[in-house]
């Protein structure tokens, strides 16, 4: 299980993150939503290591994340990371064995690039690759050491439909053997359909953490109707909606239309 306790992060005045407090269970995917800007990428960075929380402990099945049998066991896909474009799928692949120190047969890697449709592209350069493939490679090189916690930023971004069915797939399979697995995504029809549990951020903070069955129940709402009331985003809608065509109105009442 992974649990985060209190974990801050600030830079300058701007605080990304505020006292988060949340956990992903073992056996479930859990997903991880919010608007732009309310510290989900923060969040995964500070859990992965990436960047350093001013606060707060990250705790891989009760050990600390500082521990590196915990590190170990987190695998990270994130969002942002720039891809070595001069390096093929091997070379990039042998790389991140070299630097984990891991030791990962021919057949076991075969089987992941045959499973993510990757396999004709092994020797080509990444720098060929589509913004698909990338993904895939990142999401290959992540599992590659079977971490007991997968954290995945974004992972469904330019994905086509063929890849998005099989990364669904992959993950549900991953949580069901056992691990915890972290999503962050935008696209909350995915979440509704893949995640057991959802966990809300707005501004840094944690508005809502609760399973997906239990947030639809509330109202009979779907989960982006609960996700908007969460944040406060369905009123925002409306507040830019009634702005936007008042202007409109202004403009035809004033004969500012033009051809």
């Amino acid at each position: 299980m992974l649990e985060l306790t209190k974990i801050t992060k600030t830079y300058g005045r701007k605080v990304a993150v505020n006292e988060v407090s949340l956990t992903a269970p073992a056996g479930a995917i859990t997903g991880l939503l919010g608007p732009n800007g309310s510290g989900k990428t923060t969040l995964l960075h500070c859990l992965c290591g990436v960047v350093a929380p001013d606060s707060g402990e990250v705790r891989v099945n009760g050990r600390l994340s500082q521990h590196r049998n915990a590190r170990h066991n987190i695998g990270f896909c994130p969002d942002d990371l720039p891809m070595p474009d001069l390096l093929t799928g091997r070379e990039y692949l042998d790389m991140v064995m070299g630097i984990r120190g891991l030791r990962v047969t021919g057949d076991h890697i075969a089987a992941l690039l045959d499973g993510m449709r990757l396999a004709p592209a092994y020797d080509q350069l990444i720098g060929s690759y589509s913004h698909g493939m990338k993904r895939k490679i990142q999401l290959i090189a992540s599992i590659l050491h079977q971490p007991d916690v997968l954290v995945l930023d974004e992972p469904f971004r330019g994905l086509d439909p063929e890849s998005s069915t099989i990364l669904k797939e992959l993950l549900r399979r991953y949580a069901a053997r056992g691990a915890a697995v972290l999503v962050s995504t935008h696209d909350l029809l995915v979440a509704e359909q893949m995640c057991d549990e959802v966990a809300v951020l707005r501004d840094g903070d944690l508005v809502a953490q609760a399973r997906v069955d239990e947030l639809r129940s509330v109202g009979e709402m779907t989960l982006e109707e609960s996700f908007l009331n969460l944040t406060g985003l369905a009123d925002t809608a409306r507040e830019s909606a009634e702005v936007f065509f008042g202007g409109i109105d202004a403009m035809a009442t004033a004969g500012g239309r033009r051809r």
